[in-house]
């Protein structure tokens, strides 16, 4: 996966779609003829860059041609799911991830993707026990603790939420804006996002960024995060306290 759009969707997109000669063979019947998988291929990246254009009913129908020729292939599996998901075809994206599954048993994103399904259908605690298994697999998977965080937020889970966000973060600060090989993110409220933003905030603080920093602050307070001011008791905060810029944001008097 290269880029993708930020929060709801992450998948692989290459986008090489460009002018590259299919094989001739030489002396055979097939002569001119493209070669089966360079035509699959070339479907598959007709798809990314749909995609990428949020063009999803396109790469939908190019990954539905990819896999009609490589039927064993689990990132398009996992791609055309992820595609049918923007598209609200839930039930067709689970069978697609768990076709990608079956390819691939050890696709820890196909394992993320059918817990997104489960949080989509409001399948709480299905949806932990697919993001556990998909962390069981591979631990440092950002957007699967932030999946994991989300399914606990809605078991009012609270705490547990906070943890996983925290490790998201840990593994990668840019977790809502970088490629995430292929797993999906799921935000379910602006509450979240707010929650989010405020760890974002926090994680901008560690790594000395006063700037970062005050923007997630910032936006922290757009969503109306509730006990915003509490940032003025938190210690990884206590070089903004005296920041003209961060009473614009949340004031002291709020405390």
């Amino acid at each position: 996966m290269t880029r993708m759009t930020r929060m709801l969707s992450v998948m692989a997109v290459s986008l090489l779609i460009g002018a590259a000669p299919f094989a001739i063979a030489a002396s055979s019947s097939d002569a001119g003829k493209p070669d089966m998988m360079q035509r699959a291929k070339l479907a598959e990246d007709r798809g990314d860059l749909a995609f990428v254009h949020n063009n999803y009913s396109q790469s939908e129908a190019y990954y539905q041609a990819a896999v009609r020729i490589d039927r064993q292939n689990a990132t398009l599996y996992n791609k055309l799911g992820i595609s049918a998901l923007q598209l609200h075809q839930i039930g067709f994206a689970r069978r697609n991830f768990q076709q990608a599954l079956k390819c691939d048993p050890q696709s820890t994103a196909a394992v993320n993707n059918l817990g997104a399904v489960a949080l989509r259908d409001k399948k709480y605690t299905e949806a932990v026990d697919y993001f556990k298994k998909a962390l069981a697999m591979d631990e440092a998977t950002a957007s699967t603790h932030v999946n994991l965080a989300e399914a606990w937020i809605m078991l009012k889970e609270f705490d547990r939420a906070t943890t996983e966000y925290a490790r998201a973060l840990e593994l990668d600060a840019d977790v809502f804006s970088d490629s995430q090989g292929g797993s999906l993110i799921q935000l379910s409220s602006p509450e979240q996002r707010a929650r989010v933003d405020y760890l974002i905030a926090k994680s901008y603080m560690k790594r000395g960024n006063l700037d970062g920093a005050l923007d997630y602050l910032g936006r922290a307070k757009d969503l109306h995060l509730s006990g915003l001011n509490k940032v003025y008791s938190d210690p990884d905060f206590a070089p903004l306290w005296k920041d003209p810029r961060l009473a614009k944001i949340v004031k002291p008097s709020m405390i």
